[in-house]
């Protein structure tokens, strides 16, 4: 059987609106945030419209307050749902919470240099690379090819934009210049993508974060 994947951003966070850097760390969703994946799971059972499927889930705050509202949606109890680690958000280690990239790299001239000079394989100070998320996802994408059939997965901007690097088989360079919209998700199918954008009532945004 062919598998098909869905892949959903958390809403946005108070810390995306104020430029934080999350991490493994977590702040609740806005208004906003509330408002996008509402519309995203509004639209995605629309699209399922009695698929069986599997919902799985980073089990960080934000993606559980997503996932919960999604699951409603798609009329999933909540412990049903399936939290899987492997989809939590790269950690900045030291640097989760971190007031923003432009002040990391100030206080820390040094790193943004090793970082900038290999950005893919860096390591941040007791956190993750990039390199390492995907070595965590490959086994996670390799099981939904496996299983095949549906899967609704929330996870995270960085998560999201490695799992559809892998799935497409992009360079890292293209992988990196990938989307991570909060109005928006992606369906992954028979080697290809598609972007399936939401409408979401006005409010105030701001540059989203990881």
């Amino acid at each position: 059987m062919i598998e098909t994947l869905y892949l959903l951003r958390h809403g946005e966070t108070t810390w995306n609106r104020a430029g934080r850097l999350q991490g493994q760390l977590d702040a609740p969703l806005t208004r906003l945030g509330l408002a996008q994946i509402d519309a995203v799971g509004r639209r995605l059972a629309t699209m399922l419209n009695g698929t069986r499927f599997r919902l799985v889930a980073s089990p960080l705050g934000r993606t559980r307050q997503s996932a919960a509202i999604v699951a409603e949606h798609l009329g999933v109890d909540y412990a049903a749902i399936e939290w899987d680690e492997r989809l939590k958000e790269i950690t900045l280690g030291d640097w989760d919470g971190a007031p923003g990239w432009s002040a990391l790299d100030r206080a820390h001239p040094e790193e943004a240099r090793r970082r900038d000079a290999d950005p893919w394989n860096y390591r941040y100070p007791n956190g993750e690379s990039t390199q390492d998320v995907q070595d965590r996802l490959r086994p996670f994408l390799a099981e939904c090819r496996a299983a095949g059939g549906v899967h609704v997965v929330v996870a995270h901007g960085v998560v999201n934009k490695v799992m559809r690097g892998l799935y497409l088989g992009l360079t890292r360079d293209q992988t990196f210049a990938l989307d991570r919209p909060q109005d928006a998700f992606h369906r992954l199918e028979g080697g290809g993508e598609a972007t399936i954008t939401v409408d979401v009532p006005d409010s105030p945004r701001a540059e989203s974060t990881v």
